[in-house]
């Protein structure tokens, strides 16, 4: 949209590089094309930004592309391909719009170059479905061919649980340095959080058990300390691979752990005490004395409640 570009051209040459402190419009380039635009300028934005990404690569620089959207590209394709009296397939799109997609997507990747360095260009596109149907083609061609998923929730977003993304609904192709079964055994415990949370709007807290309701507020701290960022907060921000081994680590005897409450209040307390105690964990820098207190806090508070 016309609007959205403006303000973009406006406020990006503003936006600070927090590596180099210098205008982040340095290293971008940006090609822009509103959807009022001729059908052939939004069909060829997409390849002359993936080119331009290739050729920094070539010069041994890693690139980031940032596609928004592709579903905008597809339509535009859905246009040519309706003038040009070709075949349609699925809701009028072209018949080859997966091996376009496909192709797109390919062009990514790390090169070794002739003189021994490398060059990489990493895509992230955006696909907006109408009314949220991830069934329509251009979402169902994206999925077979990209090695990640990161799917934005409205119900998360209501909330402010930044970043949206949906933890049960997205996914990885990619090797975490996190240990698998430690992510298998969070996601198990997302899982069955969420599923409670719906237990819970229908018959209500008296409607679960002590036990169950412990495990609704694990997958709730697992949210809120672990997966959700403050980006305004230079520590939190962005975290080595390091630490977030760490965390994740401490995160995961957490949830392993039996708790011995009394009841219900006394759960949510213990909880809510310790969820604040993990964000000033989070705010702390990395081996400092006040991350190693914090730490050691977080340990006397769940000790106080561990089955021996």
């Amino acid at each position: 949209r016309a609007g959205e570009v403006v303000e973009t051209l406006r406020e990006f040459p503003d936006l600070v590089d927090p590596r180099t402190k210098k205008s982040l419009m340095e290293r971008t380039v940006i090609i822009c094309n509103t959807s009022s635009m001729p059908v052939s300028a939004r069909e060829s934005s997409v390849y002359t930004a993936v080119t331009i990404a290739e050729y920094y690569r070539q010069m041994g620089l890693n690139v980031l592309l940032l596609a928004d959207s592709t579903s905008r590209w597809a339509q535009a394709m859905r246009e040519m391909s309706g003038r040009l009296e070709e075949i349609p397939g699925e809701e009028a799109f072209p018949a080859y719009l997966e091996s376009r997609i496909a192709s797109f997507y390919e062009r990514a990747g790390l090169v070794r170059l002739h003189d021994g360095s490398f060059g990489s260009v990493t895509i992230g596109g955006t696909v907006s479905p109408a009314g949220g149907n991830f069934e329509e083609p251009v979402t169902q061609a994206t999925l077979k061919v990209v090695g990640a998923f990161h799917g934005l929730s409205r119900e998360r977003s209501d909330a402010r649980r930044y970043p949206a993304i949906d933890p049960l609904e997205s996914w990885s192709k990619y090797t975490s340095f996190i240990d698998r079964e430690e992510v298998n055994r969070a996601q198990a415990v997302l899982k069955r959080s969420y599923e409670i949370k719906q237990m819970m709007k229908v018959v209500g807290e008296e409607g679960a058990s002590l036990s169950d309701f412990t495990v609704y507020l694990k997958g709730e701290f697992i949210d809120d300390v672990y997966l959700q960022q403050n980006a305004f907060d230079e520590v939190d921000a962005a975290t080595i691979e390091e630490r977030q081994k760490y965390v994740f680590h401490v995160l995961h005897e957490i949830m392993d752990a039996e708790f011995n409450f009394e009841n219900k209040d006394g759960a949510r307390r213990f909880f809510q005490e310790l969820r604040q105690a993990f964000i000033e964990w989070n705010s702390s820098e990395w081996q400092t004395e006040n991350f190693k207190k914090q730490e050691s806090q977080i340990k006397e508070k769940c000790k106080k409640y561990i089955t021996a």
